[in-house]
C-alpha cells in the first residue's frame, strides 16, 4: 500500500513540473473555471443549467480522461519544444497544447454569459470575472448576479393579415410554445415563430416562411412583457394566398444525359416520366402509395417532407429531390419529384481473426452478403448472407488433432417488403409511423465441435417501423427455431445422469415472439454527444403450453409436452444494452457501455435453450477472454462453452488518433455470466453476496485503421481480475507482464 502511495506522489510531482514545460515566464496555464451564481458556487437559477453556462465559456482547461488525468497535455509535454524530428512532431500532433490564460477570451466569455441570461429572461443580470494565481496556474471565477425574471404578460397574433389566417392560428393555440405567465426567452419566441410558419405552410400558405413573421416585445415596469406577432405591411404580394397542388410529375433518371421521354398517367393522377424505350424499374403503385402529396389538395410542407422520407427509406435511389413550381395567376403548384440513379444489386464481404496467445486457440470467420433491392419491381429487398467460422478449442475429448476442430457454416435468406402487409389492424394502428417493413427470414446454421454438433433452422415473420426520428421498433410475431443436437460419447456419458445438461443438449422446438426497442440520437456528420439504447424482450412456448393442456398433447418421459416429435421451450428473456458516446473533439471519444440480460425457463422447460443463453468474452465483449471462455461465476471448470441465463457486462473505451488514418484505444472490460437456477458447476449460480468477487475485469489497448468504408481493428487484452482464481489471487499484480490475447476484427466493438 505504501509503495502505491509513494508512486502516486512521485507521479503527481513529476507531472506538475512537466505541465509547465512549454509556457513562457509571463504565461499561466488555465487550471479551472468556477461558475458562481448569486454568490453560491453550488447555486443555480430556474431553467438554466451550469453545464449550459460552462459550454458558453470560450476558454476551458486541458481536457482530462474521466475528469482526472490530462492525458493529451501529458503526451504533448513529453515532446522537446525545440526539436522538429518526426517523434516530437508526432507527440505534439496527437497531444494538446497547454491552455494559456487569455484575458481577451475571458472578456468574450463574460459577454456571452450575459447574453445567455438575457436570452433566457434575466435582463438585469450582471456578469463579472475574477482571476487568481497559484504558481504558474490561473483560476477563473465567473460571478453572476442573475437579477429577476421577466415574464410574458399577454400575446397577440397577427389580426391584420386575413381572417382565415387569424382563425387558423387561434384554433391551434393548444400547441403553442409560449403561454401567458411563462418566462420570456428568445428561444421560446423563435420556436413559436417556427411553429406558426409551419402551421401556415401545412395549410396551403406556400409563400409564408418564418422570415415573414415579425415579433414585437414591450416590457413594463413590473418586469412583464407584452408579445405581438405580425406581418410587415411591405411583405411580398400574394403572401396571404393559399395554394393547391395541380399536377404531380415523377421523374426517373438513370444518368445525367438528356433523352427522349415517355409519360405514364396513372389512375390516381400521377405523371410518371421515364426515358423512352426503357422499362420503369418500379411498379407505379409502389411509388404512389408512398407519396403523401395529392393533387387538388392544399400545399403542405409536412406532406412533402413525409414523401421524401418514405421514398428515401426504399434505399433504391441514390438521390431524391422534390420541387414545387408556381403556375402564374392560378394559385396552383406543379410538384416535380426527381429520383435518380437507381441501384439494384449489391454485395459486401467481412472477415475476422482472433487468437488466444496463452492457450493457442485460433479462430477465423468471414461472411459474404449479396442481394437484390428490387426483386419483384416493388422495392422488395432480397438479402442473402453466407457465414463461415473456423476455430480450435481445447475440449475434454480426444478429437483435438485438427487445426480447426470447430466449424460453423450458416446461410440466411431474407425478404424485406417496404410496407406492413398483415395484419390489417396493426397496419391501421401504425398509420402515422414511417419506414415500415415486413420481414420474412429463413436461416440454417450447422455447427461441429469436438464435444457435440448441432443444426438449427429458424424462420421469422415480423415488422419494423419508426414513429419518431430516433426511435425504431421491431416486432417478430413468429420466430420458429428447430434445434437438432448430436453429442459425442464423452458428452453422452456426462449428461446421462444430469438433468441440467440433458435439458441443454436435447433437440428443441422454440416458438418465440419478441419485441425490440432501439433509441439512437446520433446525428450524422455532427460531433455531438449521443446515446444508444437497445432493449429486447422475448417469450416462448406459452401458447403451446395452453394448447397442450386443453388438447392433451403427448408428453415425454420427463412429463414435458412434445410437438413435432420435440419438446418445445418455454421461457421469458430480456436484455438491455445502453451506450453513451462522449466526444471531446473530432477524433477523441469516450464510450461507456453497460449490458444487463436475464432469462428464466419455466413450465415445459427446466433450462433456457442453449442458443438463447448468454455468453461472455470475445471481440465485442470482455476481450481478455475468448468467446464462451468466461464463467459461469467463479467456476474453475475447464468448460470451453460457458453459458448462463444471467449476464452483467460493462465497457469503458477511450479512442484517440495515433498516426494519420491509424487510431488507437485504451479500454477496460468487465462482467460475467451466471445461472439463476442451481447449477451443478460449483460457483456458477448467481448469488448477490458474491457479485463483486465474481466480476471479471480485463484491460487492453488497440489499433483501428480507418479505410473510410470500413475500419480494421486489432485489440490486445489481458485479464486484470480473474474470478476463477482464489480471492487472494484474483487481481493480476502486473497485467503488462504476460501474454496478451489479441483479436483482429472489422468495425468498432460497440
Amino acid at each position: 500500500m505504501l509503495k502505491h502511495i509513494t508512486l502516486i506522489v512521485i507521479y503527481t510531482f513529476l507531472f506538475s513540473c512537466y505541465s509547465t514545460k512549454h509556457i513562457g515566464k509571463e504565461e499561466y496555464i488555465l487550471k479551472k473555471n468556477t461558475i458562481i451564481i448569486n454568490n453560491d458556487k453550488n447555486g443555480g437559477v430556474d431553467g438554466l443549467l451550469k453545464q449550459d453556462i460552462n459550454a458558453i465559456i470560450k476558454q476551458k482547461p486541458n481536457k482530462k480522461i474521466m475528469g482526472i488525468f490530462p492525458f493529451h497535455l501529458w503526451v504533448y509535454n513529453i515532446s522537446k519544444p525545440h526539436k522538429n524530428n518526426w517523434i516530437n512532431n508526432y507527440l505534439r500532433k496527437i497531444g494538446e497544447k497547454p491552455v494559456i490564460l487569455s484575458g481577451n477570451l475571458i472578456e468574450k466569455s463574460t459577454s456571452q454569459i450575459k447574453s445567455y441570461f438575457d436570452n433566457n429572461g434575466y435582463f438585469t443580470s450582471n456578469v463579472t470575472s475574477n482571476i487568481s494565481y497559484k504558481k504558474k496556474y490561473a483560476y477563473v471565477d465567473y460571478n453572476i448576479q442573475s437579477g429577476k425574471l421577466y415574464l410574458i404578460n399577454n400575446i397577440k397574433y397577427p389580426q391584420k393579415a386575413t381572417p382565415e389566417i387569424y382563425n387558423l392560428i387561434t384554433s391551434n393555440l393548444d400547441d403553442s410554445e409560449i403561454q401567458e405567465g411563462d418566462v420570456f426567452t428568445y428561444s421560446s419566441l423563435n420556436d413559436e415563430r417556427i411553429r406558426l410558419a409551419n402551421l401556415l405552410q401545412n395549410n396551403g400558405y406556400y409563400r409564408i416562411s418564418k422570415e415573414a413573421l415579425y415579433i414585437k416585445a414591450d416590457s413594463t415596469d413590473n418586469k412583464l412583457v407584452n408579445i405581438e406577432f405580425f406581418f410587415k405591411n411591405k411583405t411580398e404580394k400574394n403572401i396571404y394566398n393559399t395554394f393547391h397542388i395541380n399536377k404531380i410529375f415523377i421523374h426517373l433518371k438513370n444518368n445525367n444525359t438528356q433523352e427522349e421521354t415517355d409519360t405514364i398517367l396513372t389512375q390516381n393522377k400521377y405523371y410518371f416520366i421515364k426515358n423512352k424505350n426503357e422499362k420503369y424499374p418500379l411498379k407505379t403503385h409502389v411509388i404512389s402509395e408512398l407519396i403523401k402529396i395529392n393533387s387538388e389538395e392544399k400545399y403542405s410542407k409536412k406532406n412533402a417532407e413525409n414523401t421524401h422520407q418514405n421514398l428515401s427509406h426504399l434505399a433504391f435511389f441514390k438521390k431524391i429531390s422534390i420541387e414545387f413550381i408556381e403556375i402564374e395567376d392560378q394559385k396552383k403548384l406543379d410538384c416535380h419529384i426527381y429520383m435518380e440513379n437507381p441501384t439494384k444489386m449489391y454485395y459486401s464481404f467481412e472477415a475476422e481473426v482472433k487468437r488466444s496467445s496463452d492457450e493457442g486457440n485460433v479462430g477465423l470467420s468471414g461472411y459474404f452478403q449479396f442481394g437484390n433491392k428490387n426483386l419483384f419491381r416493388g422495392a422488395e429487398n432480397l438479402n442473402s448472407k453466407i457465414k463461415v467460422s473456423l476455430g480450435n478449442r481445447q475440449a475434454s475429448s480426444n478429437n483435438n488433432d485438427e487445426l480447426f476442430n470447430t466449424k460453423e457454416i450458416s446461410y440466411e435468406i431474407g425478404l424485406k417488403k417496404p410496407k406492413i402487409i398483415l395484419p390489417k389492424n396493426l397496419q391501421k394502428w401504425l398509420n402515422n409511423s414511417s419506414q415500415m417493413n415486413t420481414n420474412f427470414i429463413v436461416s440454417v446454421t450447422k455447427r461441429e465441435r469436438p464435444d457435440f454438433s448441432s443444426q438449427t433452422i429458424t424462420q421469422k415473420l415480423g415488422y419494423q417501423w419508426r414513429n419518431a426520428d430516433h426511435i425504431q421498433h421491431q416486432l417478430n410475431l413468429i420466430e420458429l427455431s428447430f434445434l437438432d443436437i448430436k453429442e459425442n460419447d464423452f458428452i453422452s456419458s456426462l449428461i446421462e445422469n444430469n438433468i441440467y445438461l440433458q435439458e441443454q443438449f436435447e433437440d428443441k422446438f422454440i416458438p418465440a415472439t419478441n419485441y425490440t426497442f432501439v433509441f439512437n440520437n446520433q446525428r450524422q456528420h455532427k460531433m455531438l454527444n449521443h446515446m444508444y439504447l437497445k432493449t429486447k424482450i422475448e417469450t416462448s412456448g406459452n401458447l403451446f403450453q395452453l394448447l397442450g393442456q386443453t388438447r392433451n398433447f403427448q408428453k415425454n418421459e420427463n412429463n414435458d409436452y412434445v410437438v413435432f416429435n420435440n419438446t418445445f421451450s418455454q421461457y421469458v428473456r430480456c436484455d438491455i444494452d445502453l451506450r453513451k458516446y462522449i466526444n471531446f473533439s473530432k477524433d477523441n471519444q469516450l464510450v461507456v457501455r453497460g449490458f444487463l440480460g436475464a432469462g428464466y425457463a419455466y413450465g415445459n422447460s427446466e433450462k433456457l435453450p442453449i442458443q438463447k443463453q448468454f455468453f461472455s468474452g470475445g471481440v465485442n465483449s470482455i476481450r481478455a477472454w475468448e468467446a464462451f471462455g468466461l464463467g459461469p461465476g467463479s467456476s474453475t471448470s475447464e468448460n470451453n462453452y460457458a453459458t448462463g441465463d444471467f449476464k452483467i457486462e460493462f465497457n469503458i473505451e477511450y479512442r484517440f488518433p495515433f498516426f494519420n488514418s491509424l487510431k488507437s484505444a485504451l479500454f477496460i472490460d468487465g462482467g460475467n455470466i451466471w445461472s439463476i437456477k442451481d447449477n451443478p458447476i460449483e460457483g456458477g449460480t448467481f448469488k448477490i453476496n458474491n457479485l463483486l468477487e465474481e466480476i471479471a475485469l480485463g484491460v487492453g489497448f488497440g489499433f483501428r485503421y480507418d479505410l473510410e468504408f470500413l475500419v480494421i481493428r486489432l485489440d490486445l487484452a489481458r485479464p486484470l481480475k480473474d474470478p476463477s482464481k482464489s480471492i487472494e489471487n484474483q487481481w493480476i499484480s502486473n497485467p503488462l507482464n504476460g501474454k496478451f490475447r489479441y483479436n483482429l476484427a472489422i468495425g468498432y466493438p460497440f
